[in-house]
Protein backbone atom coordinates (compact mmCIF):
# COMPACT_ATOMS: atom_id res chain seq x y z
CA UNK A 1 0.00 0.00 0.00
CA UNK A 2 1.02 3.57 -0.74
CA UNK A 3 0.54 6.48 1.73
CA UNK A 4 1.21 9.57 2.74
CA UNK A 5 3.42 8.96 5.65
CA UNK A 6 2.37 10.60 9.00
CA UNK A 7 4.72 11.82 11.75
CA UNK A 8 4.83 8.57 13.07
CA UNK A 9 6.07 7.17 10.34
CA UNK A 10 9.23 9.30 10.83
CA UNK A 11 11.75 7.11 13.07
CA UNK A 12 11.04 4.14 10.18
CA UNK A 13 11.40 6.37 6.99
CA UNK A 14 14.42 7.95 8.89
CA UNK A 15 16.37 4.32 9.30
CA UNK A 16 15.69 3.68 5.44
CA UNK A 17 17.62 7.14 4.79
CA UNK A 18 20.63 5.54 6.20
CA UNK A 19 20.46 2.23 4.49
CA UNK A 20 20.06 4.56 1.16
CA UNK A 21 23.22 6.66 2.09
CA UNK A 22 25.76 3.87 1.16
CA UNK A 23 24.39 4.85 -2.40
CA UNK A 24 24.14 8.42 -2.30
CA UNK A 25 27.93 9.01 -3.96
CA UNK A 26 29.28 10.68 -0.81
CA UNK A 27 32.62 9.62 1.26
CA UNK A 28 31.22 10.28 5.17
CA UNK A 29 29.44 7.90 6.59
CA UNK A 30 26.09 8.33 7.52
CA UNK A 31 25.06 10.27 11.18
CA UNK A 32 22.23 9.43 13.07
CA UNK A 33 19.31 12.06 12.39
CA UNK A 34 20.48 14.05 9.27
CA UNK A 35 18.03 12.80 7.70
CA UNK A 36 15.27 14.59 9.71
CA UNK A 37 15.59 17.79 8.20
CA UNK A 38 14.72 16.59 4.69
CA UNK A 39 12.14 14.32 6.30
CA UNK A 40 10.31 17.21 7.92
CA UNK A 41 10.67 19.11 4.75
CA UNK A 42 9.01 16.70 2.90
CA UNK A 43 6.35 15.91 5.17
CA UNK A 44 5.36 19.86 5.79
CA UNK A 45 5.18 20.33 1.84
CA UNK A 46 2.67 17.34 1.68
CA UNK A 47 5.63 15.28 -0.47
CA UNK A 48 6.26 12.23 1.71
CA UNK A 49 5.12 9.36 1.02
CA UNK A 50 5.60 5.52 2.27
CA UNK A 51 5.13 1.63 0.69
CA UNK A 52 3.38 -0.22 3.62
CA UNK A 53 3.52 -4.58 3.16
CA UNK A 54 2.34 -6.62 6.05
CA UNK A 55 2.00 -3.52 8.59
CA UNK A 56 5.88 -2.65 7.81
CA UNK A 57 7.44 -0.14 6.21
CA UNK A 58 9.09 -1.17 3.25
CA UNK A 59 9.65 2.27 0.75
CA UNK A 60 9.64 5.90 1.36
CA UNK A 61 9.74 8.76 -1.74
CA UNK A 62 10.47 12.12 -0.49
CA UNK A 63 10.44 15.79 -2.97
CA UNK A 64 10.60 19.61 -2.18
CA UNK A 65 9.44 22.46 -4.26
CA UNK A 66 9.56 26.09 -4.74
CA UNK A 67 8.91 28.37 -7.42
CA UNK A 68 10.69 28.64 -10.39
CA UNK A 69 13.81 30.90 -10.70
CA UNK A 70 12.40 32.32 -13.60
CA UNK A 71 8.94 32.77 -13.65
CA UNK A 72 7.64 32.27 -10.10
CA UNK A 73 3.81 31.91 -11.05
CA UNK A 74 5.02 28.20 -11.42
CA UNK A 75 6.06 25.54 -8.83
CA UNK A 76 8.59 22.87 -9.65
CA UNK A 77 9.32 20.13 -7.27
CA UNK A 78 12.23 17.45 -7.04
CA UNK A 79 12.71 13.98 -5.59
CA UNK A 80 14.99 13.87 -2.80
CA UNK A 81 14.95 10.65 -2.01
CA UNK A 82 12.96 7.09 -3.63
CA UNK A 83 13.92 4.19 -2.20
CA UNK A 84 12.44 0.37 -1.71
CA UNK A 85 14.20 -2.36 0.50
CA UNK A 86 16.35 -4.59 -2.08
CA UNK A 87 14.02 -7.78 -0.72
CA UNK A 88 10.93 -5.69 -2.19
CA UNK A 89 12.67 -4.77 -5.42
CA UNK A 90 11.40 -6.22 -8.79
CA UNK A 91 8.09 -6.32 -8.53
CA UNK A 92 5.45 -2.93 -9.12
CA UNK A 93 5.99 -1.62 -5.45
CA UNK A 94 9.00 1.29 -6.53
CA UNK A 95 7.26 2.32 -9.75
CA UNK A 96 3.51 2.95 -7.48
CA UNK A 97 6.10 4.42 -5.24
CA UNK A 98 7.26 6.60 -8.01
CA UNK A 99 3.66 7.85 -9.06
CA UNK A 100 2.03 8.32 -5.94
CA UNK A 101 5.11 10.68 -5.42
CA UNK A 102 3.97 12.12 -8.60
CA UNK A 103 0.21 12.72 -7.46
CA UNK A 104 1.70 14.34 -4.01
CA UNK A 105 3.51 16.87 -6.33
CA UNK A 106 0.38 17.85 -8.64
CA UNK A 107 -1.57 18.02 -5.42
CA UNK A 108 1.06 19.99 -3.68
CA UNK A 109 1.12 22.39 -6.31
CA UNK A 110 3.57 21.53 -8.61
CA UNK A 111 3.95 21.84 -12.39
CA UNK A 112 7.02 20.56 -13.15
CA UNK A 113 8.44 17.09 -10.90
CA UNK A 114 12.19 16.11 -11.55
CA UNK A 115 13.67 12.91 -10.89
CA UNK A 116 17.01 12.17 -10.08
CA UNK A 117 18.76 8.52 -10.57
CA UNK A 118 22.38 7.76 -9.56
CA UNK A 119 24.99 5.78 -11.41
CA UNK A 120 25.75 3.48 -8.34
CA UNK A 121 22.27 2.51 -8.00
CA UNK A 122 20.94 0.56 -11.36
CA UNK A 123 21.17 3.70 -13.67
CA UNK A 124 19.75 1.58 -16.49
CA UNK A 125 17.02 0.47 -15.13
CA UNK A 126 15.78 3.88 -13.34
CA UNK A 127 16.60 5.28 -16.73
CA UNK A 128 14.47 3.08 -18.78
CA UNK A 129 11.00 3.40 -16.12
CA UNK A 130 11.86 7.28 -16.30
CA UNK A 131 11.66 7.47 -19.89
CA UNK A 132 8.33 4.44 -20.27
CA UNK A 133 6.36 7.36 -17.78
CA UNK A 134 7.52 10.49 -19.91
CA UNK A 135 10.14 11.70 -18.44
CA UNK A 136 12.87 13.44 -20.48
CA UNK A 137 16.27 13.93 -20.01
CA UNK A 138 17.35 17.48 -19.01
CA UNK A 139 20.39 18.26 -17.18
CA UNK A 140 23.24 16.17 -15.61
CA UNK A 141 25.51 16.56 -12.53
CA UNK A 142 28.71 16.77 -11.23
CA UNK A 143 29.99 16.03 -8.29
CA UNK A 144 33.37 16.60 -6.41
CA UNK A 145 34.50 17.09 -2.77
CA UNK A 146 35.62 20.51 -2.51
CA UNK A 147 36.45 20.30 1.75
Amino acid sequence: MIRNATTDDFSEIEKMASQFWPDAGFDVPYKEGSAMFYIKLAYNQSLLIVAEKDNELVGFAAGAKSPLMGNSDFTAGSELAWWVHPDHRGGKLGIQLLQGLEQAAKEAGCHYWSMIFMQSSMPDTIKGIYEKMGYKLQETTYMKRVK
